[in-house]
């Protein structure tokens, strides 16, 4: 029973492994290694402001095409407090 037992362990964790070395749209992450990229982020053409109208055309400027941008709010901690458009790759 013991065998079995160890026997489907080390079974499930090498499927595991194939499919995260696997192409990206079927990747199952577990660890560091497979965070994905970073978002390019502009600073947005008024940087008290930011509207879903306006990063779209950020994006454009900066020679990214994203169907999805969106505005990203400055946190508390940033030194200079800037609206920025995120630029994500389109689906």
């Amino acid at each position: 029973m013991g065998r079995i037992v160890h026997y489907l362990m080390v079974t499930s964790f090498v499927v595991l492994a194939m499919i995260s070395t696997n192409s990206p749209s079927c990747q199952a992450c577990f660890g560091p290694w497979c965070k994905r990229p970073p978002v390019p982020c502009f600073a947005a053409t008024n940087e008290d402001y930011c509207t879903s109208d306006i990063c779209p055309h950020v994006c454009e400027v900066n020679h990214v095409v994203s169907n999805r941008a969106y505005c990203k709010k400055p946190g508390r901690r940033d030194p200079v407090p800037i609206w920025l458009c995120c630029c994500p790759s389109p689906r």
